[in-house]
């Protein structure tokens, strides 16, 4: 009997790692903290509450294995080489082979090489706007790109640009982005679009962590612009349009990024809030139930009422890149292999 126990003993120290085997891990490099958080706050809460529904429904089945799911998701503060450490845990340390980010354009630009370096053993998918560059191009075939966020002849800027242009007669534009690899985004994507469609722009600047924009808007205000394009992060645009509106003197604003939150807040000094808002979610869950049972199990899971005016488009769509995830997987397969599972995601419409 004792050696017969032995046996068993010795088998289930055996067994045990392959049961800690059927999870996958999913890493997750967003700014879930900073000055240009919103975008990976929200997108990272998304990703959280469908990797809970999955795991406590009982995982999901790939051929004959079961699989739950591991979400590391790891705050980068949106600086680029913190960004970097933390894609190197993931995937030396930790092993994950599927990376949801970054939306941050400036993270992505400095991960890049290293992910590179894993080219066809990895899959990465974010919304940066710089993925645009890069995605479908040699050697980049780990990369996809989630959103189509304003770049390229189907991006929502040449929509935006086009409908303002329509709806307001626009000559004018002033433009106020921060200092950084983000405005300097928008300043490659905008200034050339302004000129092909004849409007007169002016672009200012203003350096990271600024608070106090009273000097420059007096400039823009000088200039008379019939609209500002203020920043692209709701951090800044909150203090930028309270600012702005106080003197009287700038009240039309147009946005390609941030959220609803800085008008409705200052609505009553705003004459025109123009912003990209896909689906108005407070209108779609009245009338969409998968809009409405996402937005009950957010509340249900995080015990808090749902924030519709930051970026809630980022929350819905993470939360579907998991469950487009498994289900690519189960179609591949595999779990281990990035490439398959390419593949099938993008033969998929979910």
């Amino acid at each position: 009997m004792k050696r017969v126990a032995l046996i068993l003993a010795v088998m289930a120290l055996v067994a045990a790692p392959a049961a800690a085997q059927d999870v996958v891990k999913i890493g997750q490099i967003e700014a879930q903290t900073g000055a240009n958080a919103i975008y990976g706050w929200m997108s990272s809460q998304g990703a959280a509450l469908a990797v809970d529904e999955i795991n406590k429904a009982g995982g999901f089945k790939v051929g004959t294995k079961t699989y739950k799911i591991q979400l590391i998701a790891l705050d980068t503060r949106g600086e680029p080489k913190e960004a970097t450490v933390q894609l190197k845990r993931l995937v030396e340390v930790d092993g994950a082979k599927y990376i949801f980010g970054p939306f941050l354009s400036n993270v992505f630009l400095a991960i890049r090489p290293y992910a590179g370096e894993f080219n066809g053993k990895l899959l990465m998918w974010g919304g940066a706007t710089r993925i645009h560059d890069y995605v479908g191009t040699p050697g980049h075939e780990f990369l996809m790109r989630t959103w189509n966020w304003d770049a390229g002849k189907n991006g929502f800027g040449e929509l935006m640009v086009d409908n303002l242009v329509k709806s307001t007669g626009a000559k004018k534009i002033a433009m106020l982005f921060q200092n950084d690899q983000g405005g300097k985004v928008l300043e490659d994507i905008y200034v050339p679009m302004f000129k092909a469609k004849g409007i007169e722009f002016r672009l200012d600047y203003f350096e990271p962590g600024t608070k106090d924009f009273s000097a420059v808007l007096a400039k823009i205000a000088a200039w008379k612009p019939d609209f500002l394009f203020p920043s692209y992060a709701d951090s800044y645009l909150y203090d930028i349009v309270r600012q702005a509106t106080e003197t009287g003197q700038l009240t039309k604003f147009f946005l390609v990024r941030g959220s609803l939150g800085p008008g409705l807040k200052n609505k009553d000094g705003i004459d025109e809030y123009m912003v990209y808002v896909p689906k108005y979610f407070e209108e779609a869950e009245k009338k969409d139930p998968k809009v409405a049972k996402f937005v009950k199990a957010y509340k249900d899971f995080y015990k808090r009422d749902f924030p519709y005016d930051q970026a809630p488009l980022c929350s819905a769509s993470c939360y579907d890149h998991v469950y487009m995830l498994v289900e690519a997987m189960q179609k591949a397969g595999t779990v281990d292999d990035p490439a398959a599972v390419k593949k099938q995601l993008m033969s998929m419409t979910y």
